[in-house]
């Protein structure tokens, strides 16, 4: 009973002290908001790391959530409760950067799957720590060199079969097939891997896709 005794004092204080912090925060105190940052931002940004399983990306998301606390302080109700109102927004920021990386992956997924690529209007960048885009950058690199080659430069860059002829030095006539032949390699060794029969080790991997 002592020690729950204590965890409540412990709690009490800290929610006395962060009311203090956050009143004179609100009112343009940036030292006062710093001491909110300097307490909270190691744990907020262990709790995204468990969230989105990248150290890298909680950081930058930390910074986005205490700058949007910061402007959205007036909207507190309870000033003893910031505690509790960062980790809600914490969880949201999460749900929100998880549910845009499946997104840019499906999209990334769909350029080398879609029947028409003329309905791509855009693609995105990078999407370091998602696995289904480690799937999607491998089952592109086991595509035959030159069907590969094609549909990189058909899908990925935009340029027409003419271009592509041009800058491959093939015929007209062939950039077809190989689009063809390398989105259904493509489509192969996506769902080999996805269902587990085409894994490799990192360094295989990784020769793989210098080939």
């Amino acid at each position: 009973m002592a020690y729950q005794d204590q965890d409540a004092q412990m709690n009490n204080y800290s929610s006395s002290e962060d009311a203090a912090l956050v009143m004179h925060a609100r009112q343009g105190d940036q030292l006062a908001f710093a001491k909110l940052y300097e307490k909270y931002s190691n744990q907020i940004s262990t709790y995204l790391t468990s969230m989105v399983g990248n150290d890298n990306v909680s950081n930058e998301l930390t910074q986005e959530i205490f700058l949007k606390s910061w402007k959205a302080l007036p909207t507190l109700r309870d000033a003893s409760l910031f505690k509790f109102w960062l980790y809600r927004m914490a969880r949201n920021v999460a749900l929100d950067y998880r549910r845009q990386l499946a997104r840019r992956s499906q999209i990334s997924l769909d350029m080398y799957t879609a029947d028409r690529e003329e309905d791509v209007l855009s693609v995105p960048g990078p999407e370091e720590g998602l696995e289904q885009r480690e799937l999607i950058e491998l089952a592109l690199s086991r595509v035959t060199p030159i069907n590969r080659s094609c549909l990189i430069l058909y899908v990925r860059e935009g340029l027409s079969q003419r271009e592509v002829a041009e800058k491959l030095n093939i015929k007209d006539t062939s950039v077809g097939n190989y689009i063809s032949r390398g989105k259904e390699e493509f489509r192969q060794n996506y769902y080999r891997l996805l269902s587990g029969q085409g894994s490799v080790s990192p360094k295989r991997r990784k020769g793989k896709a210098d080939e």
